[in-house]
């Protein structure tokens, strides 16, 4: 048992080293375990550690972020990314902050910055608001209710709600469902005290994220907008089957199309 099990997709294995390094950093009063899921092996570094676990899956990374999660032995539940450092002393306070202020059903949204090559810039405050995007803006979405991409949470809680919902290939509209089944539980959202990790930002395909964009377009956004345009969505869908997982592809066609890659160069050859 771990006080945080760190959960989070995962194919950037040139960051892991130096982002395990800066989770040190940022988590120091608290035991905590690493779970990834993805195609690769941990680094020669990571491997050695008893608290890194990496379960290979070519699944989509929604597939991937559910497997880590089932596999977690921490109390609380944090879903990160691997293209962030985090900032030091960042995860304690969030912690802290959790354990006094915190039910079950409450969460924390662990804020995060995204620029290139991880620059520091803070979101702006109404960010982090689900009507401030506009593909949040349906009827089946209440005007105050928050958003969390990267959260802080019950593990048990989590495993009630049913987690993420896998349909969604990217993991980007299944976040925003859970935290609004969440919050239509009866859960609150609290910002992070601070910014927890500067994330990396590569638009317009570039680098590894083609496969991200097409299915934001082909599947993700389409089956978001049907399922939230009916206004009664979150009285009739709180929670979800566990292992929705299992109905996914066991190879992300979207990402793989041309075979499972040795390593991550070879997506970037890809992409």
């Amino acid at each position: 048992m771990y006080d945080v099990s760190i959960v989070m997709p995962a194919i950037r294995t040139p960051n892991w080293d130096r982002m395990y390094d800066s989770i040190e950093k940022s988590c120091k009063k608290f035991s905590f375990e690493l779970v990834m899921c993805g195609p690769f092996p941990l680094t020669e570094k990571l491997e050695k550690l008893e608290n890194v676990r990496m379960i290979i899956d070519n699944g989509s990374p929604s597939r991937c972020a559910q497997i880590a999660a089932l596999s977690a032995k921490g109390r609380l539940l944090a879903h990160l990314v691997d293209d962030a450092i985090f900032v030091e002393d960042s995860l304690d306070q969030c912690i802290v902050l959790y354990n006094a202020v915190c039910g079950k059903k409450d969460v924390i949204n662990l804020r995060y910055t995204e620029a290139l090559n991880f620059s520091p810039n803070p979101m702006h405050p109404r960010y982090w608001y689900a009507w401030h995007h506009a593909p949040l803006m349906l009827p089946g979405v209440p005007k105050d209710y928050k958003i969390a991409c990267h959260h802080l949470i019950d593990l048990e809680y989590f495993k009630e709600l049913g987690g993420y919902d896998c349909s969604y290939e990217y993991q980007n509209f299944n976040l925003h469902d859970l935290m609004f089944r969440v919050q239509s539980d009866g859960g609150t959202l609290y910002d992070s005290p601070n910014d927890v990790t500067n994330c990396d930002w590569h638009p317009n395909g570039i680098v590894d994220h083609k496969a991200i964009e097409d299915a934001y377009v082909a599947n993700d956004e389409p089956l978001f907008k049907t399922m939230y345009s009916n206004p009664n969505i979150l009285k009739e869908r709180n929670s979800i089957p566990l292992d929705n997982w299992k109905n996914t592809d066991a190879i992300w066609s979207r990402r793989f199309s041309k075979g499972v890659p040795k390593n991550y160069n070879e997506i970037l050859k890809n992409n």
